[in-house]
């Protein structure tokens, strides 16, 4: 056990910044695609202050090793596997956030020792790492136990082996299925196939509504995956080519219940089952770059084609709108207005549209435009083809 005075010292360290510290450290080290996905994280930090008091007690002796009983890092164990996070993260993440923890306890421990603790102080510091190491392996065991156990479940359901053979297709051009995995997954993929991400809808509630975007489509056929926790994406199929009526019908029934989706173009067989999941994802990664306000909630891949084109070489994306609009690239409210009065004007064509649309002042609207061509140094009519992509792309860099 550890002496008075170094109980006294570790029990003043700040818990809630430690366990700030512990998180970040695991997200970098051993979950980085995980960053920023609020529900892995909000159960990892659950886990990582259980273990944070839980640690604390057994180091002031309040609990013994053995007594202690886990929640939320059995919690986590379930979650990893449901993620087909291997164990391998599992277990780095435990090195990692034990190290974190070790070293600012025994920093603690030194930089606070009493004066008169000084011969007593090398044999804590061994103390200290021992309880920590044996807390640290006591804790990994059971959660690797809970991780093996939910995956063998989780292997064993028919949901899961759908959900593999779905992914076996998406990453395997040349996937072979048998007439068994076809009856599994439930759905053909020799239709011709419109794909919708969900962002933000698990895969319970995307289920469900993709009953009615089928029926809007006209079509019986649907398919359902999740991405992560809390996103999902809907194939709809149909026998026929997909008609402009069919695909308004899905956008105004997506508009309609005021969710966030992100669609594909239409593709028939294998090949465009896969090509319209990309496509609606290149379309979200354009979303997310241009934020909430930029892009309407029901976005479509046609929509930011040229923005998906030109952001694959983001360096050369980045040159191009300096080149084109100098000064007027800068991140200054002045510039933003300016950007804000050219691109209204490009899209109204006229003054007086333009600035009743900005809610200001004709003059004003005509002052910008000739302040933008100084900065420019060319007329609107000169160039109008570049600068407005140039204007589109600056509004995700």
């Amino acid at each position: 056990m550890l002496a008075p005075w170094a109980v006294e010292i570790t029990d003043r360290v700040d818990l809630e910044a430690l366990r700030e510290r512990v998180v970040h450290s695991d997200v970098e080290a051993a979950f980085p695609d995980r960053a920023g996905t609020e529900p892995f994280i909000s159960t990892l930090r659950a886990s990582v202050e259980e273990n944070l008091s839980l640690l604390r007690a057994v180091l002031n002796g309040s609990l013994l090793l053995e007594d202690v009983q886990l929640h939320q890092p059995l919690v986590l164990g379930a979650l990893q596997a449901q993620l087909r996070i291997p164990q391998a993260a599992m277990q780095r993440s435990y090195r990692v956030g034990f190290t974190v923890m070790w070293e600012e306890w025994t920093t603690a421990l030194v930089e606070r020792a009493p004066a008169e603790a000084d011969p007593d102080l090398s044999s804590q510091v061994v103390e200290l790492t021992r309880l920590i190491l044996a807390y640290q392996d006591h804790v990994a065991i059971q959660v690797a136990d809970r991780l093996s156990a939910e995956e063998q479940a989780l292997n064993m359901s028919r949901a899961h082996v759908r959900h593999r053979l779905i992914e076996d297709v998406l990453a395997n051009p040349h996937t072979l299925l048998s007439p068994a995995d076809l009856t599994t997954i439930g759905y053909s993929l020799d239709l011709h196939h419109l794909a919708v991400l969900l962002p933000a809808m698990a895969e319970g509630a995307a289920s469900r509504f993709a009953v009615g975007m089928a029926d809007a489509a006209g079509t019986r056929h649907s398919l359902t995956l999740p991405r992560e926790l809390s996103a999902s994406v809907v194939w709809l199929g149909r026998a026929t080519a997909w008609t402009t009526a069919a695909r308004q019908a899905v956008r105004a029934c997506l508009e309609a219940v005021g969710t966030t989706a992100t669609l594909g173009e239409p593709g028939r067989g294998i090949d465009g089952f896969r090509e319209s999941l990309a496509q609606a994802e290149e379309a979200e990664v354009i979303r997310r770059a241009a934020g909430a306000s930029l892009v309407s909630p029901v976005l479509e891949h046609a929509e930011v084609g040229l923005e998906i084109l030109l952001m694959r070489d983001r360096q050369r994306a980045v040159r191009f709108v300096r080149d084109e609009l100098g000064a007027l690239a800068g991140d200054t409210q002045e510039a933003a207005r300016l950007r804000e009065t050219l691109e209204t004007s490009y899209r109204l064509g006229s003054h007086v549209a333009t600035a009743a649309h900005l809610h200001v002042h004709e003059h004003t609207v005509r002052n910008r435009l000739r302040k933008v061509e100084e900065v420019l140094a060319h007329p609107l009519t000169q160039r109008s083809t570049e600068v407005q992509v140039a204007l589109r792309l600056a509004r995700l860099l």
